[in-house]
Order: C-alpha cells, then structure tokens, then sequence
C-alpha cells in the first residue's frame, strides 16, 4: 500500500513529487497479477493536508499552466478509478482539498473515529478542481455536497459516515485491522469479476438505464467465459472455497 509521505513533520501536503510518485502506482500494479486490492494511506496519522501551495502564486505562473497543471493531477487522480482492481482510502486525521480529491476517485472509504474531512480551498480564494465537486455531489448528493464546497466547513468522521462519504468508520486502536480484514477479503475473490463489476458501477453515473444494462450483459458475458467463474461454481457446488487464478 503507498504511503502519502509528508512533507513537514506536522501535516501531508501533496507536492509535485508526491504526484509524481503517485501516478506510478496504477501503471505498476495493473497488470501484477499478486497485487490484488491497493489501500492508500497516510502517514504520521494523517491522510493528507491538501495541495501545497508554496510557489502557487508566482508571477510566471499563467492560468495555461495552472490548467495543465490541475488536468494533469486530475487523470492522475481518475487512473486509480479506472484502475480493474479494488483501491482502498484509509482515512485518518486530516483530509482536506486535493487529497480528499483523490480519497473520493477510491472505490471504498474507511475512516477512523478521529478523523475530519473538508473541502476548505473556498477560505484561500479557490475551489476543489480536480473532480472534487463532481465527485462529491455524486457521492452525498447535491445540497451537501454545495454545504460542503461553498462554506469549506468541516466534518466529522461519523457525519461523513452519516452522509454516505464513507463506508465505515472504525475506531483508532482497530482502524489498522479492520481496514487490512477488508482488503483480505476483496483480495480473496475473483478478481477479474470484482475488475469488471468495479468498472461498470463506475459507468453507471454517466451512461443511460439501457447502456447500462448492455454494459451489464456484456460484463457478465465476458466473466462467464473465465476459468474463475468455473471455479466459483464448481466450489459452491462442492461446499468448498474457491481457488481463484485470475484466468
């Protein structure tokens, strides 16, 4: 699992090298067939800060630049989206602006009991602009999600809960096993079926019920052709646990 390593002592804060590092992260573990499930956490109990902004405001910076910069950051973000295996957010301490960004392109949320989460860039002139306001909305709805962006208000890990922002929220002393007892299990299933079902419920914001359902047919078609799918019948046939090759 990558780290979010900091970049002071007191808090992550996301820099160009940070992004860097991170844009590695899918291109290697895709195509790994021992890497099965990804959890993203921070380090020295926070998630991450945000972007760092020292040098953001510097006269040779143009808004051309500050575009390519922000649309490179944010199909950096969306590769662990596209990416066919299961990317866990484990979520502790602080999550503000372009890390919460890259928490919400993760397909599952945990959170410890102490953590706070925020889309604060409103206070410093700014907004979240790689997908955080897409991304929201589409994960607490609208009206919360404007809550959220326009005030730059925090919440807690258990209003996140409440709001649908996470998936569970653990406390601090079993975060770390709880969230390793998920990515165990994922981890145990068929993996090029948990690829595709992934990819699909992604698809499902932003294609119409009858694309949707052709998506659906075409999916299962391809996984009933798997040695996995054979697998998985044969063993709940014979009251055994499947061994899954992903073939």
């Amino acid at each position: 699992h990558p780290p979010l390593n900091p970049n002071d002592k007191r808090v992550n804060t996301m820099g160009s090298g940070l992004i860097e590092e991170l844009k590695f992260v899918p291109e290697i573990f895709r195509f790994d067939p021992d890497t099965r499930v990804i959890i993203i956490k921070g380090s020295n109990n926070c998630f991450g800060s945000g972007a760092d902004l020292s040098g953001s405001t510097d006269e040779e910076s143009t808004p051309w630049m500050t575009k390519q910069y922000v649309a490179r950051m944010t199909r950096i973000f969306k590769s662990f989206r596209d990416l066919g295996k299961p990317v866990i957010a484990a979520i502790e301490g602080l999550i503000i602006g372009a890390d919460f960004e890259l928490a919400l392109n993760c397909d599952l949320r945990y959170a410890k009991e102490t953590a706070s989460f925020s889309f604060g860039e409103v206070l410093v002139g700014m907004f979240p602009g790689n997908a955080g306001t897409h991304l929201l909305a589409r994960n607490i709805g609208l009206g919360r999600a404007m809550e959220m962006i326009l005030t730059g208000k925090t919440i807690s890990a258990q209003r996140a809960y409440e709001i649908g922002l996470v998936n569970d929220v653990f406390k601090a002393e079993r975060f770390e096993k709880k969230v390793y007892k998920v990515a165990k299990y994922l981890a145990s299933l068929a993996p090029i079926a948990i690829g595709i079902a992934k990819q699909i419920v992604n698809y499902s914001n932003s294609v119409p019920l009858d694309v949707g359902l052709e998506l659906d047919a075409y999916g299962f078609g391809l996984v009933s052709s798997t040695e996995d799918y054979k697998e998985g019948i044969e063993a709940m046939f014979e009251g055994r646990r499947p061994k899954y090759k992903n073939k």
